[in-house]
């Protein structure tokens, strides 16, 4: 049996006894006690916590008759693999059995209101990433689960004290983590362009580098690496593969939960490689790999992914131009620092915007400051998008223009027995790079191509992006849910 597998069932057999699955477990319960009403937003009730008569597990450890109202909690922040990032929008849960593990492979993940492990208590962090946990598990060794999506760390905490406030200081035991070792990771795929060196954010954000390497490595990283066909951006020191290679099969692409699609520095026909017609069109397999829950994250002139002739996303833009398409290349400032403003009338973008705030970016509220903007939407199609970032380029005759936006796949999804349509996938599409000034050269090797440099606010709010693109899909329109 292989190292990974003995590791993974010590830690089921380790969360099961300290949820008192194993025999000789004993638990403290006061029964038939009851609390007051549970604080409004301090936590989301677990659908079936164990709490009361018959109890199971760490539910009998739940003290619910604290003296003068007093209540159990535990408050923290969760934060990205790097520990000084907030997150927003993860899931924060105390386990009363033994959490799933996630698929191998695109799955339709969407929001659904509960999650694995029979919580006894569970919250969503806001956008500063700070969390309350209400009526707690008391005593040693209590286990704590942080996940966003397929992102997910196993914690134990020391010790909860009874009808206290249980304050989490440390941020190793509410980051997420940064490589496998410390938790899960969902498997991404990068394709590298000569104009955006997206791969530099991922060391930014706190993922190991280790975690980055060429498919079939013999340390297989969580993210592949490919190079662009057509104007690659850096390379590994070993040689990484072209990235028609992950595109040209649906079966490739499948393996992945998300892609990452960054600027190559030129518009590219992906039907074509070489010059030669690849069957089937990539560009329908992406389509085909989105509408069966994949994420795909694109900046600038990857929109060659998206808008062609006989593209269903051409009908993304609003409006489009003569041909049906997207109207790429219109006026904008590339060479100077745009003031963009947020949109705001989503909860979701409504929460952006504090969390640039609480993530200590430069900006002024409800903006985005962003360094070589592009223009190649005027706007979308609300059935069909949502809006993040706009800025009116009219200075320069280029009108408004959306810089940034959303949207959720297939484009036409039925709608369910509870009248929500039935997506499955997510894209972000960003009409910015996260930097072109990141690496030191495209001719060194990755990741010593990439400057060590602080966040700039652009690549915070990215990095806000790549984590929602994670999550679990559901409408922009409501606030998130589990």
């Amino acid at each position: 049996m292989s190292c990974a597998r003995w590791s993974a069932i010590a830690l089921q057999l380790a969360l099961a006894a300290s949820l008192g699955l194993l025999p000789g477990c004993h638990h403290k319960y006061l029964p038939g006690t009851e609390g007051p009403d549970q604080d409004a937003g301090a936590s989301i009730p677990a659908a079936d916590s164990g709490v009361g008569i018959g109890c199971t597990g760490l539910a009998c450890q739940v003290n619910k008759g604290c003296a003068a109202g007093s209540r159990t909690t535990i408050t923290g922040k969760v934060f990205a693999p790097n520990g000084t990032l907030p997150l927003y929008n993860a899931t924060v849960f105390v386990p009363n059995s033994v959490v799933d593990e996630f698929p191998k492979g695109v799955t339709c993940d969407r929001c659904s209101g509960t999650v694995s492990g029979d919580p006894i208590a569970v919250a969503l962090t806001g956008p500063d990433g700070s969390f309350t946990l209400t009526d707690v598990p008391t005593g040693r060794d209590i286990p704590l689960i942080v996940q966003l999506g397929r992102w997910r760390r196993r914690a134990v905490i020391p010790e909860v004290r009874d009808c206290a406030k249980n304050a989490l200081a440390d941020t190793a035991i509410t980051r997420l983590p940064r490589n496998r070792v410390e938790g899960d990771i969902p498997r991404m795929a990068i394709a590298t362009g000569n104009a955006d060196p997206f791969e530099c954010l991922l060391i930014k954000l706190g993922l190991d580098a280790a975690e980055i390497t060429e498919p079939g490595a013999t340390h297989d990283g969580r993210v592949h690496f490919f190079r662009a066909t057509n104007a690659p951006g850096t390379d590994l020191s070993t040689g990484a593969p072209r990235a028609n290679e992950l595109y040209s099969s649906l079966a490739n692409l499948l393996k992945y939960d998300v892609v990452l699609l960054p600027c190559e520095g030129g518009a590219f026909d992906k039907s074509l490689v070489d010059g030669q017609t690849l069957t089937p069109d990539p560009r329908v397999l992406l389509q085909q790999y989105l509408d069966a829950g994949g994420r795909v994250f694109a900046t600038h002139l990857s929109y060659d992914w998206f808008t062609y002739a006989g593209s269903p996303y051409n009908k993304l833009a609003s409006p489009v131009n003569g041909a049906g398409q997207w109207p790429v290349g219109q006026p904008d400032l590339f060479d100077y620092i745009i003031h963009a403003r947020i949109n705001t009338a989503f909860p979701k973008g409504a929460d952006f915007a504090a969390w640039l705030l609480a993530s200590n970016a430069s900006s002024q509220p409800n903006q985005l400051d962003i360094f070589q903007g592009r223009h190649d939407l005027t706007g979308v199609d609300p059935a069909y998008a949502t809006p993040w970032v706009t800025y009116d380029y009219s200075s320069v005759n280029g009108g408004p223009a959306v810089s940034h936006f959303t949207f959720n796949t297939p484009l036409d999804a039925p709608v369910d027995d509870k009248g929500e349509k039935a997506y499955c996938g997510r894209t972000v599409f960003s009409d910015f790079h996260v930097t072109a000034n990141a690496v030191y050269s495209n001719t060194l090797p990755f990741p010593a191509a990439c400057k060590n440099e602080p966040l700039t606010d652009q690549e915070k709010a990215l990095v806000f992006m790549l984590f929602d693109l994670s999550s679990c899909v559901q409408d922009d329109s409501i606030a998130p849910i589990l």
